[in-house]
């Protein structure tokens, strides 16, 4: 604490009962300490009287600074409920209390309407004169945008002031705090006179930009005043370090996270609702898809046309077959600058043994270079040119149709290296860079980059979700009644992808014209609120006026909407956006209220409406914050409910099987969203888990496995609501739980099938030497035993006794490779017991994990009607990273082959010569160098990073492997004959079956 600081809030007084992780983080944090602290806490969890608390232990006059005014007051009011006397908090900066409330925006107020517009008009001038405009011109054209479309103008000014902005305060910090407004500027030294010790940031992951910035300024100069002020961060999910600088920024200012508590605890003490989460699948309309199809077919036919032959063949072909340095040339028929034929004949018998070595060398150093380049222009050339002899040589996973975006991207590379630098191709460069711009990429001579993509507008923004949220409030009527009390959220009041007029109107607006009009949910009292617009349905336009004039204790006005008379605007004098939303939750506590349907700026965060019991999210922001503060709105308790649970509801529109478009970003958004959610396991609902499997089935998660093209219906046949006693049940409410999070990887294989491809034809080769070992043995034996009675002469019986101990001596080793093979492949979950072992043993001896770290794998339920069998695989007696790096390595070594630095062959190999000779003939015999099918292919897995690169910790690895699962041999990917090996490995694929990491909480 700071010297000779006064301590007033060790008079404030707490006489409740905290919660089980209120104590426990009470306990753990010491707010005594220079911090800074920083809590991570889901809505709902009581974070409020936790800071307070915090800040009570520290006793000093503090200063809590919040997003809004809404939760400041919520600050305040549960602050006077601690203090001696209401007088000791304060909300404005006039006069500060012992403990103040403020916004973070009162801090970061900058000097004027926009201090930088200025600046933000040079850069803006400049930018033009860099796209090839005249200095003169781009005043000019800058001049007539400002007096003849000012909002555009005003926009412009605006995003470039932002990042103005950033880039002073990241640079300059000290030229922001003297940008701030004067009024800020005294506000911040009001604080600093005020003896200001202690510093709460409520829903810190807002500090990203320069809020955190401005904040910190503010620590320093409490530093400058001689404190060592606190600093306690409370949000309720981190922000992603995707955010770059601006995650730098809040990491710099609060550290490591010091405590967590999770949803599962908080929901488990009975102080949030429990919940269940459900996806509803939808497929664009008619119209969206034609519009959608249009664009398909003039991209197909532009993809054909390019690089079905000449330089767009040779296009492909170049980037499959870059020079490799000691070799003579680049191409098929070793020209360096220009490589061969695109379609060239296969090699002739004679050199089918170097060509190929020299091909795949090259093929591997494509994908070493350039992994995902690599991967289009493959699954391109086996597209456009299946009969190429390159394409026998391709990896299993790259033989396929591309990806759209794959496509895409494979053009915009074309058109880089091959289009640009010709003079006369400039038609064909503008036709190029128009069809990109369609599929949302801008390609300049910079490069090609990602803009708004109208694939990912349109099927964020389809009427097809609008149409779905009818059908869902229809199911949750149907199922609640009266009771049911839902938000529906979405990004904007009006958006869309209006690309050729399509889409009119997308957003709040059109969502409840929907549901103003659908059969389905004509009787749902519902109401739209934006921050502009506040409509109800005409049809209950009489007793919802009353309604609302009541909550907002001011007569409101109702008109009629032209474009829609199903719908009425209502307004109220004096009463803006947040009056009409403090009203929306006043009417739905009441029950004059079924739906509201809003925006999520309003809705997303802060708002606190426990009635809620149903959510449904159209919104199109994945990020862990939006995602985790927008559930936080349906997860208060309901005391009107004690049995409350919510549902909340994600639409997924999804392209249909037929679609020429190969594009799924609303399915990614959706993988997104769900990736730091807890939620209970949809086919296992004893286990709370992380992720997909908390909101889909094992069979819709593997119909949307890579490759699968299920339909909307086919998936949502899946779907089963489970009536919310049941969802209740399984929270286990009020038992005791370990709070503990793991980490666990998940196999769903065919029980029928082998782990190892080539396991089959090791085990006849290895069996066939054994059964030969023996006849020779029992032939030898009997050729003594006839020695022994005189059937034989002493020859004989000299002759069995060598033949005797030559079959022992050579056929024990194949033996006893061919016994261990057959014991650890007995069973599957045997074998990944044994392999889990030699990964462990091997991290081990690499550091990364401890000593008493376990593997474990238990079959996690019978096969089922499917054949399909479920296995699961995690590590006891370890901590949650370690858990981590186990379930990594797994998944690297199980997984498809990428760019490891070493391979394990494990259909090679062996303790003695004979069993590796053995190997070898069988491998030959099958074909497995000649490149022919799958079955006939070496069994290559890539050894984990993980295990480090000295050699003799990855031989340890290798002789464990030999000893406990079977042969095999290292090869270290170092030289272009082991890059030869590498395009081998690649084209024989994964091991076989699904593998998945799964985070669980117990």
């Amino acid at each position: 604490m700071s010297p000779e600081v006064e301590a007033p809030l060790r008079r404030w007084l707490f006489d409740g009962r905290l919660r089980h992780y209120q104590a426990d983080a009470l306990e753990r944090v010491d707010a005594s300490g220079p911090g800074p602290l920083h809590i991570v806490a889901p809505p709902g969890s009581g974070k409020t009287l936790l800071g307070l608390l915090l800040a009570m232990r520290r006793g000093t006059r503090t200063l809590v600074l919040a997003p809004t005014i809404t939760i400041r007051d919520q600050w305040a009011a549960e602050a006077r409920r601690l203090a001696p006397e209401a007088g000791a908090v304060s909300t404005t900066s006039e006069a500060p209390g012992e403990l103040t409330a403020l916004t973070y925006q009162s801090l970061s107020v900058l000097d004027g309407e926009n201090p930088l517009a200025a600046l933000a008009h040079e850069r803006w001038l400049r930018e033009l004169e860099a796209d090839g405009r005249s200095t003169d011109a781009a005043s000019a054209w800058l001049g007539a945008l400002r007096s003849g479309n000012h909002r555009a103008y005003a926009a412009g000014i605006a995003r470039r002031s932002r990042t103005l902005r950033r880039r002073i305060a990241q640079e300059d910090p000290g030229a922001l705090s003297r940008a701030l407004h004067p009024n800020a500027r005294a506000l911040i030294e009001s604080l600093v006179d005020h003896g200001v010790d202690t510093v709460v940031l409520d829903e810190c992951h807002h500090l990203l930009d320069h809020w955190a910035l401005v904040v910190a300024a503010l620590v320093a100069r409490l530093r400058d005043a001689g404190r060592s002020p606190l600093v306690v961060g409370l949000t309720a999910t981190l922000p992603s370090p995707d955010d770059g600088n601006a995650y730098d920024n809040y990491t710099s200012l609060l550290g490591e996270v010091d405590y967590e508590v999770p949803i599962p605890a908080v929901v488990r003490e009975g102080n949030l609702a429990p919940y269940r989460e459900y996806v509803r699948f939808v497929e664009p309309t008619t119209d969206e898809l034609a519009f959608l199809s249009g664009a398909a077919t003039g991209l197909a036919v532009l993809i054909r046309s390019t690089f079905a032959h000449g330089d767009g063949a040779a296009h492909l072909i170049g980037m499959l077959q870059p020079p490799v340095e000691g070799k003579a040339g680049a191409g098929a028929d070793g020209d360096a600058e220009t490589p061969g034929p695109a379609l060239a004949p296969p090699p002739p018998a004679s050199s089918a043994r170097a060509a190929p070595n020299d091909a795949d060398i090259r093929l591997a150093r494509a994908f070493a270079d350039d992994f995902a380049g690599a991967e289009a222009a493959a699954a391109m050339l086996a597209t456009v040119h299946p009969d190429h002899p390159l394409v026998a040589r391709l990896p299993t996973a790259a033989r396929r149709k591309p990806t759209t975006e794959e496509s895409l991207r494979l053009l915009g590379r074309f058109a880089l290296d091959r289009v640009l630098p010709d003079p006369a191709a400039r038609d064909r460069w503008d036709r190029i860079r128009s069809a990109l711009a369609d599929f949302g990429f801008s390609l300049t001579d910079r490069g090609l980059r990602r803009t708004r993509d109208p694939i990912d507008t349109m099927l964020a923004s389809s009427l097809s979700k609008d149409r779905a949220v009818c059908d869902i409030l229809r199911l949750e009527r149907d199922r609640t009644g009266t009771r049911l009390r839902a938000l529906v959220v979405s990004d904007f009041s009006e958006h869309g992808n209006r690309h050729g007029g399509l889409v009119s109107r997308a957003g709040a607006l059109r969502t409840f014209d929907v549901l103003a009009t659908d059969a389905a949910t004509a009787d749902l009292r519902g109401a739209l609120v934006t921050g502009s617009t506040t409509r109800i349905a005409t049809r209950h336009a009489g007793s919802l006026a009353e309604a609302w004039t009541a909550a907002l204790g001011v007569e409101v006005a109702t008109a009629a909407v032209a474009e829609n008379p199903a719908v009425t605007e209502i307004s109220a004098p004096g009463v803006g956006a947040a009056g009409f939303v403090h009203a929306a939750a006043t009417l739905l506590s009441r029950g004059q209220l079924d739906v509201v349907v809003g925006t999520r700026g309003l809705f997303g965060e802060g708002w606190d409406c426990p009635a809620v019991n149903t959510l449904i999210d159209l919104s199109s922001v994945a990020t862990a914050p939006a995602t985790q503060q927008l559930r936080g709105r349906a997860l208060r308790l309901d005391p009107d409910w004690s049995e409350k649970v919510a549902h909340i509801w994600t639409v997924t529109a999804l392209l249909p099987p037929s679609s020429p478009i190969d594009a799924a970003p609303d399915l990614s958004r959706l993988r997104r969203k769900q990736a730091r959610l807890w939620g209970v396991h949809r086919d296992d609902p004893r286990r709370i888990v992380r992720g997909l499997a908390g909101a889909l089935t094992a069979e819709q998660r593997r119909l949307l496995a890579p490759g699968s093209l299920p339909s909307a219906d086919e998936l949502d046949s899946l779907t089963v609501v489970e009536p919310r006693e049941l969802s209740r049940a399984s929270w286990q409410i009020g038992t005791d739980y370990l709070d503990r999070e793991s980490t666990e990887t998940v196999i769903v294989r065919r029980a029928a099938d082998p782990t190892f491809r080539t396991r089959r034809r090791a085990d006849a080769v290895l069996g066939a030497g054994t059964a030969t070992a023996g006849i020779v043995a029992a032939a030898a034996l009997a050729l003594m035993v006839a020695g022994v009675v005189g059937a034989v002469g002493v020859a004989g019986v000299a002759a069995g006794a060598v033949a005797l101990t030559g079959a022992v001596v050579a056929g024990a080793p194949v033996a006893r490779a061919w016994w261990c093979s057959r014991r650890a492949h007995a069973e599957a979950p045997e074998l990944y017991r044994r392999i889990a072992r030699t990964v462990v043993a091997a991290l081990q001896r690499a550091g990364c994990i401890g000593d008493r770290a376990t593997p474990e794998v238990n079959v996690e339920r019978p096969t089922d009607a499917g054949g399909f069998q479920h296995l699961e695989l995690r590590l006891t007696h370890a901590t949650l990273a370690e858990q981590h790096v186990f379930a990594g390595a797994m998944s690297e070594l199980l997984g498809p082959i990428r760019t490891p630095r070493f391979l394990l062959q494990v259909d090679a190999g062996g303790r003695s010569p004979l069993v590796r000779w053995l190997l070898k003939r069988a491998r030959v015999g099958s074909g497995a160098r000649g490149g022919g099918g799958g079955q006939g292919r070496s069994q290559f897995l890539a050894v984990p990073a993980s295990f480090g690169m000295a050699g003799g910790r990855l031989r340890s690895f290798a002789e464990d492997w030999q000893r406990t699962v079977g042969p095999c041999t290292l090869h270290f990917v170092d030289s272009p004959e082991a890059l030869a090996l590498l395009a081998e490995a690649r084209r024989g694929g994964a091991v076989a079956g699904d593998l998945a990491v799964i985070e669980r909480w117990d």
